[in-house]
């Protein structure tokens, strides 16, 4: 609010200064978010008695600000043979959203872990049905497309 004030007072104009204000909201909404994301994994035995399969359990908003803290947060080299994404808790905004799950998705099967994504809601399946590759059948992984 500060800032708007202090520019439509330079300026002279209005619309510039609630541009200014709405922009700042957004950056600051965006950093907020952000740090709202966390991702379990567990070893869940009723799953798996053998101890191979790990399950990840992401709860929040992934979006172009969220989504290199979402990649990060998954173990590629532990030795399990499976993993389970459970993604009830989770929504994908945008298109760096899905690429990010799809990175994820196949940098696992590249080290030879089985991948299963479920409790995507129906906006993001609408996301990843349109620009995702990980459910496809034959499609190439993002790096290898380079």
């Amino acid at each position: 609010m500060v800032a708007t004030v202090i520019v439509v007072v330079a300026t002279h104009n209005l619309a510039l200064g609630v541009l200014v204000g709405v922009l700042l909201s957004a950056v600051f909404f965006a950093a907020k978010v952000q740090r709202v994301l966390h991702v379990d994994a567990t070893l869940d035995p009723t799953l798996d008695p053998d101890g191979q399969t790990r399950r990840y359990t992401v709860r929040g908003q992934v979006f172009f600000a969220s989504s290199e803290q979402l990649v990060a947060a998954f173990d590629f080299r532990e030795p399990v043979s499976q993993v389970r994404l459970d993604l009830s808790h989770a929504h994908f905004w945008d298109i760096t959203a899905i690429e990010a799950l799809d990175r994820i998705v196949h940098k696992f099967r590249r080290n030879g872990v089985a991948v299963e994504v479920t409790g995507l809601n129906r906006a993001s399946v609408t996301m990843v049905e349109r620009f995702g590759t990980h459910d496809k059948a034959g499609a190439t992984p993002p790096e290898a497309a380079h």
